[in-house]
């Protein structure tokens, strides 16, 4: 005798077929799948099989959700034409440095203090610097902020070759011991200071004018 779809949808199940599989093969829906196969009590070998393809569709879904984030990010790379194939003239770089001080320098003071502890901002700062003034590098003088755990010729090195400065140009905090674990890569926080009230002036007022930005577009 021929089996019915129902008995077909149970002896499926107990071979550790999804409801969506199941529903595939006899063209039935989901719903109809589980109904007919939801009270199988599933056997070891149906439960790994089940645990298999539940594992292999979260990797399928993984690389797929992936390579949808790639194609979105190549899509909006190719439409955004901020910061691409373009020449920069003075004012760009003292905008761009403006605005980075903006957000990562001190405030008060007679001199230029930019802390950060992350490698690419430090040295966008410094490329800055040196695109957008005369700089006189000897006036440079940094102070790194390292924990007990770090090597201190080893972390001096590193900065001096991020930011361009001379290793006889830093010097060394020592922070007491908090009891909070190493973080791994860690290369400590950078205190770049450059004592020029000038420099400092010019940037603020670059600052004072984009604040001032939406008046002047009339937004506001």
């Amino acid at each position: 005798m021929k089996k019915t779809l129902k008995q077909q949808a149970i002896e499926l199940r107990k071979k550790g077929y999804s409801f969506q599989e199941i529903s595939l093969v006899l063209d039935v829906s989901r719903s109809t799948a589980s109904s007919w196969a939801r009270s199988v009590v599933l056997g070891i070998q149906a439960k790994l099989r089940l645990q298999k393809r539940g594992d292999e569709g979260r990797q399928r879904g993984i690389i797929t959700n992936k390579i949808k984030q790639q194609k979105l990010l190549l899509e909006i790379d190719s439409n955004c034409e901020v910061l691409k194939n373009k020449k920069y003239n003075l004012d760009d770089y003292k905008l761009f440095l403006a605005l980075l001080y903006w957000g990562e320098g001190a405030k008060t003071g007679g001199r230029l203090i930019f802390i950060n502890s992350d490698p690419a901002m430090v040295r966008i700062f410094m490329f800055l610097m040196r695109k957008s003034f005369m700089i006189k590098e000897e006036k440079f003088r940094t102070l790194l902020h390292l924990h007990e755990y770090h090597d201190k010729n080893e972390m001096i090195d590193f900065w001096s070759k991020i930011t361009g400065i001379s290793k006889n140009q830093f010097s060394i905090y020592n922070k007491p011991h908090t009891g909070i674990n190493k973080k791994e890569g860690y290369k400590g926080c950078l205190s770049i200071r450059y004592g020029d009230s000038k420099i400092l002036k010019e940037v603020f007022i670059i600052i004072d004018r984009f604040k001032n930005l939406p008046n002047i577009a009339g937004l506001v």
